[in-house]
């Protein structure tokens, strides 16, 4: 049985931050032209110049609302992705049902983007193959611009990125539901269109009064990526990610917002402050360390 995932509260809201589990990937996607004696001191790779990541997915709760932002990898990988990526079924399920939820609970989803491993988990693969809906009853958010490209793109960059992405969506297409930019869905919960990641990257944000939360999803993966040139290979317009992540940084410090990190291994959320110019973690919600000794238990050889 999973342990139960880690809370906060913004004014009526609560937010759970679940995992899909510990992944790795390449340090130098994940940090583009930052040198690697740079990145490696938080971030050391393994042999393969693997860093170990999280698969972090808020789930914000009111009430009869339980929406989930993103959805990690889930276990619809090949047997050669999993070695790759060193990652197995995914922790998502297990860590919804510690929260005495099942998958069925879940309302909304927002979809960052539509990368394997922020939507992978819409979908479950049954031991015959056969892939069906993770959350059935769940609306499903997606900026119409990502879904389009993820779709119909003839850039050979871009149907690598979204080459997984067919048969996720024609799972659960009924569940979709498209946004054509910033769009409140329900009442204190919006999904608000960034782009730099991707030309329609969209983050969530919660309001209640003067508590906030927001999780930034790719533009700042992980608390190294709060600095600014630090970004990831994967950006579309990384200029347009460090200015995206400029302004949502000041506002954190300023005024107290809670954020999270789509990928960071030892921070799930933090608020922060700035130390002498340089921005700095203050209050955290740490992942804990058992999940770090359960994911090299089960990491496939």
């Amino acid at each position: 049985m999973a342990e139960t995932p880690p809370k906060i509260q913004i004014g009526g809201f609560t937010v759970a931050f679940l995992s899909d589990g510990l992944w790795r990937n390449d340090g130098g996607c994940m940090f583009g032209v930052v040198p690697r004696e740079l990145w490696k001191r938080d971030y050391p790779p393994d042999a393969l110049n693997r860093i170990r990541l999280n698969l972090t997915c808020p789930l914000i709760m009111r009430g009869r609302d339980a929406i989930l932002v993103d959805t990690g990898i889930g276990n619809r990988l090949s047997d050669v992705e999993r070695k790759i990526f060193a990652h197995q079924d995914g922790w998502l399920i297990d860590h919804l049902q510690a929260l005495g939820m099942e998958p069925g609970d879940l309302t909304h989803i927002i979809a960052s983007h539509l990368h394997f491993d922020h939507c992978g988990g819409l979908v479950r693969r049954r031991e015959s193959g056969v892939l069906e809906s993770s959350f059935p009853r769940a609306r499903i958010f997606v900026q119409r611009g990502e879904l389009d490209i993820a779709y119909q793109s003839s850039n050979e960059r871009l149907r690598a990125a979204y080459r997984h992405a067919g048969e996720i969506i024609a799972t659960v297409h009924r569940q979709i539901e498209t946004l054509d930019g910033n769009q409140e869905i329900i009442t204190g919960v919006s999904a608000v269109v960034t782009g730099g990641h991707t030309l329609d990257h969209q983050v969530a944000m919660v309001s209640d009064g003067n508590d906030y939360f927001v999780h930034l999803a790719d533009i700042v993966p992980t608390r190294s990526h709060m600095r600014g040139p630090w970004n990831q290979a994967y950006d579309l317009d990384a200029l347009v990610t460090m200015e995206r992540k400029a302004h949502y940084l000041g506002l954190a410090i300023e005024r107290r917002w809670w954020l999270s990190f789509a990928h960071d291994d030892m921070v799930f959320a933090a608020r922060i402050r700035n130390d002498q110019g340089k921005l700095v973690l203050d209050e955290t919600i740490d992942v804990p360390s058992r999940m770090h000794r359960l994911s090299q238990a089960i990491a496939p050889s």
